[in-house]
C-alpha cells in the first residue's frame, strides 16, 4: 500500500480531548480507501479540495492520511487488522465482518445509490445483462462492492451469478487498460471510468446504478454505496476523534448539496489531479447523500440483497444497531444547522 499523492499533505491525528494551551499534540490517523480516485469517494476529495482536513488539523491537531488499496476488500482488511483506523468503503464490508465475528461500525453514508454501472464491449452482441452468461466481467477485486453489484445485477436479470467469470482489474488505470486490451467482456465499475469509456464510444451502458431510480429498481429501496466506517474499539477508545472526522464529512456533504446545480464550481473545488468534469459529476450527484445520515431502509436493503445473493448466511440477523453507530452523524447534523 502507498499513501496517495492527492492527500500526502494530510497525515497524523491528535487526541482531540487533550488539546492544551500550547497547541494540540498529534498522532497519525490512517484511513484506508480502495480503489482510489473513484466517484464513490467524492466527499473525500471534496473535503480535501475545500481545505476541510487542513482546517481540522489547525483547529485540533488531527491530521488524516489516506492510504490506497486495490479494492474495497483490501481496505476493509486493513481496518480489521488494525493497519488503518478508518476506511471509506461500503456497508457490505461491515456486514461481512460481523458474520465473521469482527465488530465494525458504519458511521456515515456518502451515497444512497450504488454510484456504479455495468458496461459491455461495444462490438459484442449483448443488449441486456440477461445475455452475459459465460462472459468475463471486470470488477475491482473479489468480495468488493463492484463484485457484489455484478452478482446482484445478474441475479435480477435471472442469470446465475456464478455462470460468468469475474476478473479483478484493480484501480482505474488498470481497469481501463484491461478494457482496452479486451481481456474482459463487461465491466462493473465507478466513475470516472464509466463516463470516460461511454463518452469515447469504447463501451455501451447496459445498466446504470448511479441514479436513485436505477438503484431502487434493483433493490426496492435506496442502497448505501459507500461511506465511513471504523472498528468498535476505535469508537470506545476515542469518540471525540470519531465525532471530528464524521463532522468533516457532514460539512462536506452539505456543501456539495448546496452547490449541486453549480457543477463547474464543484469540479473546480476538487484536487486538480482528478480531472473530474461536470459531466462525470452530473451522472452521479442524484444519489449523493444530503447529510450522511444512515437510512434504516438502505441498511435493510444491503443485508437483504446479500442474503438473496448467498453472500451472507440466511440466518444472519445483525440489525441496524449492531451494524451502524448513528449517534455521531446525528450530532454532526444538528451541529451543522
Amino acid at each position: 500500500m502507498q499513501a496517495r499523492s492527492l492527500v500526502a499533505a494530510v497525515a497524523v491525528c491528535a487526541a482531540v480531548a487533550s488539546v492544551g494551551a500550547a497547541g494540540p499534540a498529534g498522532r497519525t490517523v490512517t484511513v484506508a480507501i480502495g480503489p482510489p480516485a473513484v466517484i464513490g469517494y467524492l466527499p473525500v476529495y471534496a473535503a480535501q479540495g475545500l481545505g476541510y482536513f487542513r482546517d481540522l488539523e489547525q483547529r485540533t491537531g488531527v491530521r488524516v492520511q489516506f492510504v490506497d488499496f486495490r479494492g474495497g476488500t483490501e481496505a476493509a482488511i486493513a481496518l480489521i487488522t488494525g493497519d488503518a483506523d478508518f476506511a471509506t468503503v461500503t456497508l457490505t464490508h461491515v456486514v461481512k465482518a460481523h458474520e465473521q465475528g469482527k465488530d465494525l461500525k458504519f458511521l456515515l453514508t456518502f451515497f444512497n445509490a450504488q454510484a456504479m454501472a455495468l458496461v459491455v464491449q461495444p462490438d459484442l452482441p449483448v443488449q441486456t445483462p440477461a445475455q452475459l452468461a459465460g462472459r468475463k466481467i471486470g470488477i475491482t477485486s473479489f468480495g468488493s462492492a463492484t463484485h457484489m453489484q455484478a452478482r446482484h445485477i445478474l441475479r435480477y436479470f435471472r442469470v446465475d451469478p456464478d455462470a460468468v467469470q469475474y476478473v479483478a482489474v484493480g484501480g482505474p488505470a488498470t481497469a481501463v487498460a484491461a478494457w482496452r486490451r479486451k481481456t474482459i467482456d463487461a465491466l462493473v465499475y465507478l466513475d470516472p471510468v464509466i463516463t470516460q469509456l461511454v463518452s469515447e464510444g469504447a463501451a455501451r451502458l447496459l445498466y446504470d446504478v448511479r441514479t436513485v431510480e436505477g438503484t431502487v429498481r434493483l433493490y426496492g429501496a435506496p442502497y448505501i454505496s459507500s461511506g465511513l466506517l471504523t472498528r468498535a474499539e476505535v469508537v470506545r477508545r476515542d469518540p471525540h476523534l470519531v465525532q471530528e472526522l464524521v463532522g468533516v464529512f457532514v460539512r462536506t456533504l452539505r456543501w456539495l448539496r448546496a452547490h449541486r446545480t453549480q457543477l463547474d464550481r464543484v469540479a473546480a473545488a476538487l484536487p486538480r489531479e482528478l480531472g473530474w468534469t461536470p459531466d462525470i459529476l452530473r451522472a452521479n450527484l442524484s444519489g449523493l447523500s444530503a447529510d450522511g445520515r444512515v437510512l434504516p431502509e438502505a441498511v435493510a436493503a444491503v443485508v437483504r440483497s446479500l442474503r438473496e445473493d448467498g453472500l451472507v448466511k440466511g440466518d444472519f440477523r445483525a440489525g441496524y444497531d449492531q451494524l451502524v453507530e448513528a449517534r455521531f452523524v446525528e450530532r454532526a447534523i444538528v451541529g451543522a444547522r
